[in-house]
């Protein structure tokens, strides 16, 4: 990575360390019952997936969504969606619901409005997953704040006090790591 860019995510991270070790404060006041990961993944329940901001990563993702989509019969997904992207998903089904978030749902940019957080965690989700190649002050609080009984991610920067369903592969391609994920939730 050229010095630039070193440069440029530095900020981005020193926030998602700050978003995270608050998160994982409130959350350690909560701690997590013992979960049956087969039971809730095969049972309809209401899942959150938060939806990359990137336009490679949304893309790479999107065929796999849509595979979980056919796997989960009677579970209803609910996609968190930048706004411009918020087409690119064709709903075809009343199972699938997006919603889109506009710039105005967030503060400087980065972290989400209480009202963003407060209509993410009405939809009363049993899983909530971060589908960010790498965390973000927005992902790391709706994650936290969802009230889901699982919370998951592609990636363990900044979240061990937050997720508690983590999938770590040694694979380098985004796809390949979408790729290990699905696999564990199909």
């Amino acid at each position: 990575m050229d010095p630039q860019t070193q440069k440029k995510n530095k900020p981005r991270n020193g926030w998602t360390r700050l978003v995270a070790w608050m998160i994982g404060r409130r959350l350690r006041t909560i701690p997590d019952s013992p979960l049956d990961f087969i039971r809730l993944f095969r049972e309809p329940k209401d899942w959150l997936l938060v939806m990359p901001v990137e336009a490679y990563a949304f893309d790479k993702v999107l065929p796999f969504i849509m595979e979980l989509m056919e796997n989960l019969k009677g579970a209803r997904i609910h996609l968190l969606v930048p706004y411009d992207f918020r087409h690119w998903v064709t709903v075809t089904t009343p199972k699938l619901k997006v919603h889109p978030f506009h710039k105005q749902d967030l503060v400087l940019g980065r972290f989400p409005r209480r009202t963003l957080l407060d209509r993410m965690h009405n939809l009363k989700p049993e899983v909530a997953m971060d589908l960010c190649p790498d965390p973000s002050p927005l992902s790391l609080s709706v994650i936290g704040a969802s009230g889901a009984r699982v919370r998951g991610s592609i990636s363990r920067k900044h979240g061990d006090a937050i997720f508690n369903f983590l999938v770590q592969s040694g694979a380098e391609e985004l796809e390949d790591r979408y790729r290990a994920f699905f696999a564990y939730l199909s």
